[in-house]
């Protein structure tokens, strides 16, 4: 599994290579362990690499770079710089966003050094990579910003695909996706797993049991992000992960003030990037009033559900009741991504790649004439295709044996609420499922495809 972290990143390779021809500063940005220091060290191998520590004083990282650079000892982090860039050297910088702790003057001197170079055609080779978005952005694209406009080239460093990791490790598809549901398409953390092992087994030792290697991970993937509103963030995470995902259910944790809870969900979205906000597929994003918001990150999600809420049995050491909470509800979260699973196959194209969908989500709505607790119906996945007025509707059932026909039968009902192109769609339904009772091909005319974990393996591979 060494090389696990370049799975499937020929694109982002072969994009990095090109800049290389010339002088460049680029920014490369991912969430943390999602490998970008290893990308840039693969594409850039006699690259000094330097990293800059969050919590060192100036002077210390200097004399530390220095040590292990093997280089005269310099004052200033910007003669480390000049040094290294005048002897025709690339330098990768890590953790960038860093010196905004540490000294940000530095970001003044190293723009200096930029400008100086490009006015005299000087080499100047740096790449830049950074795990926080909020404070990446501060750097980068704030215009107060001494390098705003300074970058040549900016990539975001995103999961891996589900197909090209199934292809890789050696799980069943069942496996493969309880995996997926906890690290997603994180290389880092399918470095740690022992395939000897359950997916159960190797989640409870790598975040649940005593001293788990990753049971503090949610913590510090957002700790650097939220400074002193970090209770408040956390507590709209945490509802978020419990199923709390609409506005007024989180606001109720905040004494019902919507406009405040509004703001931090605004941030999480726009800023920090860890929460997305839904709205049903037929609607208008800008218009509807019917918005659900979700952790964007797997593993965010289930640290905030397993762990972080209930981190007060941690701190008891109550870690059977830990492990007995996750063997009660690990099911039912792993049936709630299966559906994020099979949305990522659909955009993927992995399944049904020759229908040339224009928007796909989920869809939900009031039903008409119904009491008020069985007025609402829900779709897992609605595709469209507004050109040739085609609709797919999809049921994602982690279930065994399920009867397709009686599923596409409610898939039809509720189909009928759908206010789209009524009178002259063409529509067809999807189930997936771990198994079926029984496969069906078409109901009341419509078309039907029914896909199971077998199906599913088939297509990923």
């Amino acid at each position: 599994m060494e090389n696990i972290k370049f799975i499937n990143r020929v694109e982002e390779i072969k994009k990095l290579k090109e800049t290389e021809k010339n002088n460049f500063f680029l920014v490369l940005k991912g969430r943390r362990r999602i490998g970008k220091t290893r990308l840039l060290r693969k594409v850039f191998p006699y690259a000094y690499y330097i990293f800059i520590w969050p919590d060192k004083s100036i002077d210390w990282i200097i004399e530390q770079i220095c040590r292990e650079q093997k280089i005269p000892m310099f004052k200033k982090f910007t003669d480390i710089l000049e040094y290294l860039l005048d002897k025709e050297n690339i330098v990768i910088l890590d953790e960038f966003q860093n010196f905004l702790n540490v000294d940000k003057s530095v970001y003044g001197e190293i723009q200096k050094v930029i400008d100086e170079r490009k006015l005299n055609k000087k080499f100047l080779k740096i790449a830049i990579a950074g795990s926080s978005y909020s404070l990446m952005n501060k750097v980068f694209n704030d215009s107060a910003s001494p390098l705003y406009g300074r970058r040549t080239e900016e990539t975001t460093l995103k999961n891996l695909p589900a197909g090209e990791l199934y292809k890789e490790i050696g799980y069943s598809i069942e496996d493969f996706i309880k995996i997926w549901a906890v690290f997603e398409g994180v290389p880092y953390y399918y470095e740690l797993l022992d395939f000897n092992l359950s997916p159960e087994k190797n989640i409870k030792r790598l975040i649940l049991l005593r001293e788990a290697q990753l049971q503090e991970e949610g913590k510090v993937l957002f700790s650097v992000e939220f400074g002193k509103d970090s209770k408040t963030y956390n507590t709209v995470l945490t509802a978020i992960a419990e199923g709390k995902n609409k506005l007024g259910e989180i606001a109720s944790l905040f004494s019902n003030k919507k406009n405040e809870v509004v703001k931090y969900l605004d941030l999480l979205r726009r800023e920090f990037r860890l929460v997305r906000k839904m709205t049903p597929l037929t609607e208008d994003a800008k218009k509807s009033r019917e918005g659900r918001y979700e952790i964007i990150d797997n593993f965010l999600s289930f640290w905030f559900y397993f762990i972080d809420r209930l981190k007060s049995y941690i701190e008891q050491e109550r870690f059977v009741e830990l492990e007995n909470n996750f063997d009660a509800n690990f099911n039912s979260f792993v049936g709630r991504k299966f559906e994020k699973f099979v949305l990522s196959l659909i955009k993927d194209k992995v399944i049904f790649h020759d229908f040339a969908f224009s928007s796909v989500g989920k869809q939900w709505g009031k039903i008409p004439n119904t009491e008020k607790d069985k007025n609402q119906y829900e779709i897992d996945i609605v595709a469209l295709n507004e050109k040739t007025k085609e609709i797919l509707f999809v049921e994602c059932k982690w279930q065994e044996k399920v009867n397709a026909e009686k599923t596409a039968k409610e898939l039809s009902e509720k189909a009928k609420y759908v206010n789209w192109n009524n009178e002259s769609r063409k529509e067809s339904y999807a189930i997936f499922a771990k198994s079926f009772s029984k496969k069906i091909k078409e109901f009341e005319g419509k078309k039907v495809y029914c896909f199971d974990l077998k199906d599913i393996s088939r297509l990923l591979k």
